[in-house]
């Protein structure tokens, strides 16, 4: 599945804090060089306290952050209707298309700059 809208990919990256809130929750659910276990496969999602915490971004910003990625396409959401809140994690979609060089390619140096471009 490629990404359907790469300029809305693009808008939603290019503001610092959505960038920063993505790079978070990439960070935190990645399951890269961890151990799983039989019973355990799944991908873990991230609650916005989990990112308020990290990140030391009001509830306000984290939740403007979201609305872009969800916009973009780029994270999964999972409902709470218990407690009445989202967790999320980066869509599997998102990052297969990045990694097949069919959708966007971001590249971020060590000075802190952001290329994007439609691979």
């Amino acid at each position: 599945m490629a990404i359907r809208d790469a300029q809305a990919v693009i808008d939603a990256l290019a503001d610092p804090q959505t960038l920063y809130v993505f790079g978070v929750i990439a960070a935190r659910t990645s399951t890269v060089g961890m151990p799983t276990s039989n019973g355990t496969r799944s991908t873990p999602y991230v609650t916005p306290f989990g990112l308020m915490r990290q990140t030391s971004l009001s509830r306000e910003a984290i939740e403007a952050a979201m609305a872009c990625l969800k916009g973009a396409g780029l994270v999964e959401i999972l409902v709470d209707n218990e407690h009445g809140y989202e967790s999320w994690r980066i869509s599997e979609a998102a990052l297969a298309a990045a990694s097949t060089g069919s959708g966007l390619v971001v590249q971020v140096s060590r000075a802190g700059g952001v290329r994007m471009r439609i691979g």
